[in-house]
Formats: structure tokens, sequence, C-alpha cells
């Protein structure tokens, strides 16, 4: 299926969205709306682009595509349709107003274009009653979640005019060229991932109520430790709208009369008291928290107070459990210790969590046969980690019941029907990834195909697939000839056991056994950057050359991977910070996630990179802008001084590509999930026709430069944008760019700039305002300018 064009019909929070999320994968986009001004009939739509240039977060992934949206109308437009290959209708959820629609459109479709709608409410044979055959043929149901660039999940929902292998082939789509986790669904009021996720909020907002239990408290133990989104419940409602949420949940109480747990999808009058006083969350700048300033004019952060509804101090729990369980990085391992734990935070956590665990179960059968839809669209909807059924396994159901049992809760009679035939769980697994799943109406256990785009790291080590280990990096044979290089220390931080199997693998266990290396790994990020606990350390005990070797050592692993004799193509996704983001634009080539944060943000604590990344921006920046006809010694500097001095960090693989820090060459993937299996085809095609890397001169601006660049921090400082030991790292980093002290002619080596980097970093590491800076991010997690 090759879909190029799409048009959107509604351009409101979640029409504008889905505009510019397929407008980023490269589609053309008709997004048209209602008129409500003669003079100005595309004044729904042209506001909306307007409203997508400035929204934060971005919605587009780069600006630039905003040119491929086109605003119109749904008066005089639907012609516009006979072009598209997609029609998403996102228009106001009510029946008549979108029949009505249908009516008029469809005499405009093209023959086998899809036809789809966003709505989470609405039964499908309803909207598709009175319509030719044709068109029930190509209509599914189409559920974004918001904010759509963001959140994977797509719930897809097809009639029983649908063939199957079209529907596959669409779905198939969304996957590649989205990157949505795209989950089938019962067309039941609200699908799956709000049935069960908004419950979990509502029934812990009854509680909070009931018990006058701190919101802040309970999202301090329903985040990251409980292996949920770091929003937790609360501020998770606050993003997505208070009156989404609200809304959302009026929708199962309105069409789920049967429903077993409905009181608990009633609203309170505390929420309809907020949603009269326009209290909605982010939107509004107020929901169930509020950022305000303190008496000393700094930021603080206010949570709502029920009883008094005023805003006031949070309260702050000291939990040491909550802190134990920050060392932890499996998910499951955390969030099993945090359920299982006898502590105040621990039993908070399980009262939270057992309500959902319980309606989970009791959904089967009614929003999606399986187990696996319901994890999925959990984890992609919601940002969790283990979906509701890991869950369970990962207690044991068995221990579960008996909890549940003992405080007297209600058990789900599936469950009582599993451990009466002595089935115990609800996927059976296999090194770590499940192989096969319960179906309930058998309890028998159905395999669970294998994605041939997906290569999962934890299956391929049980499969025996390591070729090299150590305790912070593994080299897996990945198949085909080609090996992976996968980094598994604390966030993925570079350490001297990550470069030392860098050493190892491409001067040992490479040559001659593979055509080429992936660098990349699973987790929640690519590299938060090096161990800087290690540098602050050795700068306290002024160990200045261990710092410089350190150093030394990882430039020099960068300069294996950009030299070797064979393909090396970085994977990076999420975050590629310092270190992480010098590795990657070491290897000869990236196939990049679409959502990438990548930066060089070494003067945040107080220092410059020093792994190759100095060079790397030099050198990559010199061939874009000889590409636009920009030559001389200084561009390039300049604006290398610039992205390095600002420690700035890009918001997508597109911003990468258009600040200098990636290629054309280099390959977007849209679905995480395929990252790794697009890399290792990147290595494979590379191989076919493989010419090695050269070395390369450049020619730098020296003394004159430096006191250039010297001159534009001393006007920051006048005007307060920056501190005296900003302009001492600034200066040390123009030198470092600059080539120090060589003249215009001269052409500068690789290895020169490097030197320069080394000991620029071994310099500034020895300021007591440097040290400061580290240890803020350490152990606050925050910059310090000083």
């Amino acid at each position: 299926m090759d879909i190029k064009k799409i048009a959107v019909l509604g351009s409101g929070v979640m029409g504008s969205g889905i505009a510019a999320h397929v407008a980023s994968a490269g589609c053309e986009v008709e997004l048209l709306d209602i008129v409500i001004d003669e003079a100005n009939p595309d004044k729904l739509a042209a506001g909306a682009i307007e409203g997508l240039k400035k929204s934060k977060p971005a919605l587009m992934m780069h600006p630039r595509f905003l040119k491929k949206i086109r605003p119109g109308n749904l008066r005089d437009h639907l012609d516009r349709l006979k072009d598209c290959d997609w029609v998403v209708e996102v228009v106001k959820e009510d029946l008549k107003v979108k029949q009505d629609l249908y009516a008029r459109l469809e005499g405009h479709l093209k023959d086998g274009a899809w036809i789809t709608s966003n709505t989470s409410g609405i039964p499908l044979r309803l909207l598709t009653e009175g319509r030719s055959e044709g068109f029930k043929k190509h209509f599914a149901i189409t559920h974004f979640f918001n904010p759509v660039r963001y959140l994977r999940l797509l719930e897809f929902v097809k009639g029983p005019d649908v063939p199957e292998a079209e529907a596959s082939a669409f779905r198939t789509w969304l996957e590649d060229k989205l990157g949505k986790e795209v989950v089938p669904a019962f067309d039941s009021p609200t699908f799956i991932g709000n049935r069960i996720g908004i419950q979990g909020i509502m029934s812990v907002l009854h509680m909070a109520l009931a018990e006058k239990i701190p919101f802040e408290v309970i999202d301090s133990v329903m985040g990251d430790a409980a292996a949920r989104a770091k929003s937790a419940l609360f501020r998770t409602a606050d993003l997505a709208g208070v009156d989404i949420t609200a809304a959302t949940a009026s929708n199962v109480y309105n069409l789920c009369p049967n429903d077993e747990d409905r009181d608990t999808f009633k609203l309170p009058e505390f929420v309809e008291w907020m949603l009269a006083n326009k209290l909605l969350g982010n939107k509004t700048k107020a929901g169930f928290f509020k950022k305000d300033k303190g008496p000393d004019g700094k930021k603080v952060f206010l949570r709502l107070d029920p009883e008094t509804r005023t805003y006031v101090p949070q309260v702050k729990k000291d939990w040491p459990i909550l802190k134990e369980l920050k060392g932890i990085d499996d998910p499951a391992e955390r969030v099993k210790q945090l359920l299982t734990s006898d502590s105040e935070a621990g039993r908070l956590a399980w009262r939270c969590t057992a309500p959902n665990l319980v309606y989970a179960v009791n959904r089967l059968g009614e929003v999606t046969d399986l187990p696996s839809h319901v994890d999925a669209a959990i984890k992609n909807g919601f940002a969790f980690e283990l979906g509701p059924f890991e869950l369970w396994d990962t207690l044991g159901v068995e221990r579960v019941v008996a909890r549940l049992r003992y405080e007297q809760r209600p058990v789900p009679a599936l469950v009582e029907r599993m451990l009466a035939q002595g089935v115990a769980s609800f996927y059976q697994w296999k090194f770590g990834v499940p192989t096969a799943q319960l179906n309930p109406k058998t309890l028998a256990f159905e395999p669970i195909a294998e994605d041939p785009r997906v290569i999962l790291l934890k299956r391929e080590e049980g499969r025996g697939k390591v070729v090299a280990k150590n305790g912070s990096a593994s080299l897996f044979d990945l198949g085909d000839g080609v090996a992976c290089l996968e980094f598994h220390s604390k966030m993925n931080a570079l350490d001297d056991g990550i470069v030392m199997m860098l050493e190892n693998s491409i001067q040992k266990h490479i040559p001659g056994r593979f055509k080429g290396l992936v660098l990349g790994n699973q987790g929640k990020l690519f590299s938060a950057g090096a161990n800087l606990a290690f540098v602050l350390n050795a700068a306290r005990d002024k160990k200045f050359d261990l710092i410089e070797e350190a150093s030394r050592r990882l430039q020099y692993a960068a300069r294996l991977l950009t030299y070797a004799p064979f393909p090396t193509v970085a994977a990076p996704f999420q975050m590629a910070l310092g270190g992480g983001c010098e590795l990657t634009l070491a290897c000869q080539r990236a196939v990049g996630h679409a959502e990438l944060y990548m930066g060089l943000v070494e003067v945040g604590v107080g220092v410059i990179p020093a792994g190759g990344g100095c060079l790397q921006m030099l050198l990559r920046l010199e061939e874009a802008m000889e590409a636009k006809g920009e030559k001389g010694p200084m561009p390039k500097v300049k604006t290398a001084f610039q992205l390095i001095g600002t420690a700035n960090v890009n918001t997508s693989f597109d911003e990468c590509v258009a600040n200098g820090y990636l290629r054309r060459t280099d390959r977007r993937v849209m679905n995480s999930a395929f990252l790794l299996h697009e890399a290792k085809a990147e290595v494979l095609k590379m191989a076919a026709a493989f010419e090695p890397r050269k070395e390369r001169t450049l020619k730098l601006p020296g003394l004159g430069g430096v006191a250039a660049l010297d001159l534009a921090v001393k006007d920051f400082q006048l005007q307060g944008m920056a501190s005296e030991h900003d302009a001492i790292i600034m200066h040390e980093l123009a030198y470092v760019l600059c080539g120090g002290d060589v003249s215009l002619v001269q052409e500068n080596t690789e290895e020169r700039i490097l030197e320069l980097e080394r000991q620029a970093f071994a310099r500034l590491c020895g300021y007591e305002k440097t040290q400061a800076r580290m240890e803020s991010i350490l152990t606050k997690g925050k910059p310090l300018r000083n």
C-alpha cells in the first residue's frame, strides 16, 4: 500500500495533530473544516496551521513540513478528495453530523481510498448506515491518542465488510510510515486504552478524595517507581486535559450501563467544579497542579486542595524505598519490589493498582480477546512500561489472587477459572519475551507470531547470539553477517566497559567474521552521555592525567567507528546526549528514530565535548556549508560555536539534519520497534559497495577567530546573559574550534583538533565552578548557572 496524500476533515486539536503527524511523515495533507466566516472561508484550517507553528511541545517534527498542509473548507473543497488515498474524519462527535458529511463526500472519494473516523464513542455500524458497499469496504475507525506525535497508540476497528488482507496492508502502512503501534480493537465504547486507562485514573481519584490523600503523594509512587510515565496519574490528567479525561469518563458512564465498575466513571462534584472554573490542566495553566512564583520570585509547584479549593504547597514524603528503586533499571523488577513492599509507599501503590488489574481482566471479551492487545494499548497510549497482564505475570497470578482475597477484593471470574484449570499466567515466556498468550475462551495458549521487522536483543541473548559481553556492553550476532554493539550501563552512560567493548569489537571480533556493525541498544534512551560521576571524582582528586586519558580513549574508539574497514551504523533514538551524540556522529551513517533528542550538552556541566564532538561538528558543518556554497574557515566555526556553546538539543531527527548533526544520507525510521532491523539493512546495503572513509584536514581561523568569538561572548556578559565562568568555557571552546594558534592557510589535522579537545576538557575540570555544575546535575538533575 502506498498512501501519499491524505485529507483530514476537522482542524481541532486532534485534527490538526493528525495533520501535523502525517505531514511530518512525508505525506501531502488537505486540512478541511467548516466555514464560520464568509470573508475567510478557510479560517479554521488556516488558523490551525498557524497554531501548529507555535505548539509546545512541537507537533511538527520540523517547520519545513508545514508546507505539506493545505488549508481548505468542507463547503468548497470536497473535490480535493479525489486525489486523496486516505480521508480521516475528525469532526464533532455527533452521529448526524458525521453521517451527513459522509453522504456529501462519498461521491468525491478516489476509488479504493480509505475513509476512517477518529470517533471513540459512536459504533461503527451506525456511522456507515446508508452508505454504499464500496464505502463500507474501505471504512474503519482509526482512533489516535493525543498528542498524536508523541503517543504511539492507534486503535483500529474494522467493519465486517472490510477484507482482512486490505485491512492488514493498511495497518502495516500505519506502523511503517506513521510509526504507530496499531492495536485491533472491538467496536466498544472508548475501545481499549481509554476504557481501561481512564478507569485506573478515576478509581484512584475517588480514593484520593475520600481519604484526603494529596495528589502529589499518589503521583510520587505511581510514576517511574511503578514503571509508568513520569507524569503518573494526576499530572497525566493535566497534560491530557482535565476536560478530556472527564469527557472520556462520562462517555463510559453513559454508554456502558452494565459495566460492573460504572460508578467509578461518575464525575465527582470536585471535578465538575474544576471544569466550571476552567481548571483544565496545562492548557489553562492550572489543573490538579499549578506552576506559580514564590515569595522569593522562584518557581513553585502547587497542588489544588479539594477541601479549600485553593492551591497549596505540595507535600513531600521522604520514602526510602523510592530512592532505592531508582537504582533498578529493569521495570518489571522495579514495580514488583514496589508493589510487594510492606512500606507505606508500597501499600499505597498497591491500592492504586489493584482495582485496575481486576478491571482489565474483566474487559477481555468486551474490548478485545487478547491480553497482548490490552498491554499494547496501555503501554503505548499511557506510556506505561508494563501492561496490566504483564504486571499480573510479573507479580504472579496466584500471589495477586491471594492478596485480593485477603483484602476482600473481587477476583475476576476468568482468573478463578484459570486457577481451577491449573493455568497460572496470561503469557508463556521465553528469554524474557512472551511467546504465547492465553485465549480467555478456551484457556489454551496461542502462539504470538514474531514480527520479522522487530529485533529484540533480550531474545537474541537467550538464543545464544552474544559474541562478547562485559558489565556495560554486549556484542551480538544479528545474523546475515551483521553485528550489534549494545550498551547496558546505567542510562547507557559511556564508561570504560563500553569503550573497551568498542575497541575489541572493531579490532578483534568483527574483522573476518562480520560485514559491519550496528551501534544500537534498547531501553528508554540511546545514551545520556559520559559517566559524569567518574569525571567529577577524578577532578576532585586532581587526577587530570586520568581524565585526559579517558578522553583520549573515547576519541580513539570514535575514530575506530569512523575509519573502520567495514560499515558502521548508529541507531540512535530518544536521548543521544554528550558522548552518546559523539559516538553517533563518529559512525559512518545513522539510521535514527524520528523522535531523536540529540545534542552536545557538555557546556551545561562546565566542560566542552572531548570525545571527538568538536571535530565531528566542524567536519559535518564544512560539508553542509560547502554544499550551500559557503566557504572559508569561519562560517563552520561560528555555527559549531553557537550550537555547542548553547548546549543545543535537537528535538527530532529532521532537526538534527537541518542543524548539521546528521547528514542527508542518514535515514529516519518512524517506528522505534523497527529501528535495529532497519539499521541492519543499512549495514548490508553499505557493505555491498563499501568504501572506507579517508581522513581530512581543516582550514581554521586561528587566534583571530578566537578573538572574534570572545568579543561576542563579552557582549552576552554585558547583557547579563553569560557569567564569568561561562566566558571561560566559551573561550576554551573557541580555542578548540578555531584550531588554536594557527594561521589561516595552515591545514589542521584531525588529530590536532582532538588533542586540543582533550586538553581543554581537562583544564575545565580543574575549576571548582565546573565541579559544582557536575554535582548539581548528578544530585539534583538540574543545571547550575554559576
